[in-house]
């Protein structure tokens, strides 16, 4: 009974470190298909498991959905769902896992069984099976690390601030050659993970107060845009600033947005 008791408390802990570290993430990319079946969403596997991690609370899509993708502007804020399976006469036995955008894993279900010998009902059942020990997490979006990070973008804007306060005092002094000093103009991502900030020809990006790279002119009106955390081109569309990067888990091109402050 006491190893009972010890092992039921361990298993508790466990699944309380597991919910607190996928609540950090809001989106689920679920693939086209799945290694075990043969077909894109065979049996419809795939389709039931982006079902499923909705009905649990998570905002999950196809890899073919490019819907909201756009405002998906970090990778590492998406978990990548794979579901691996076994099918023999006797029994079916699904799996399902989510990995980071390090392909570390985050969270393994138990195995979810089903003795029906149709395919579709057995795999099906199978994954709803699998799918109790998601629904045991209690699945909350905690947004709060985002706000801590839009919390030390105040840090970037302060530092920012007192880097150009100099230079106005410089100008003043300059007199008429100010015209020639090009002002810095601020962007804020739309989930407002990173900063630009553009001087003349050259915008120069960070992640919070930390500098990560630097987009200069390349032909015609567009940026080469080469920083740690994603490249691509970059352009200037009705005020806002463009960046067009590719995203891992995600087909085509994924834009970030980022407006003027």
């Amino acid at each position: 009974m006491k190893y009972l008791f010890t092992l039921l408390v361990i298993t508790a802990l466990s699944s309380n470190l597991y919910a607190q570290s996928v609540n950090d993430y809001k989106y689920v990319i679920v693939p086209e298909k799945y290694d075990f079946l043969k077909s894109p969403d065979q049996y419809q596997v795939n389709s039931l498991t982006k079902f499923l991690f909705n009905k649990y609370g998570f905002e999950a899509y196809l890899e073919r959905d490019q819907k909201s993708f756009n405002e998906l502007t970090d990778p590492c804020k998406i978990l990548y769902a794979n579901v691996t399976g076994n099918a023999t006469f006797i029994r079916t036995t699904l799996e399902v896992t989510l990995k980071d955008c390090n392909d570390q894993v985050i969270f393994k279900t138990s195995e979810g069984r089903s003795k029906k010998k149709d395919y579709k009902e057995a795999y099906h059942a199978a994954l709803r099976e699998a799918f109790y020990d998601i629904e045991a997490l209690q699945y909350s979006y905690n947004p709060s690390a985002e706000v801590e990070e839009r919390k030390t973008t105040k840090v970037l804007e302060s530092s920012i601030v007192k880097e150009k306060s100099p230079d106005l005092e410089e100008n003043k002094q300059i007199g008429s050659k100010t015209s020639s000093i090009p002002a810095a103009i601020i962007f804020t991502s739309e989930d407002g993970f990173y900063k630009a900030k553009q001087t003349g020809t050259t915008i120069t990006f960070y992640d919070d107060s930390k500098k990560i790279g630097l987009a200069e002119m390349g032909n015609g009106e567009t940026f080469d845009v080469t920083t740690t955390d994603f490249s691509g081109k970059a352009f200037f569309l009705e005020g806002r600033l463009v960046v067009q990067r590719k995203i891992k888990g995600i087909a085509g091109v994924v834009e970030m947005i980022f407006t003027k402050e």
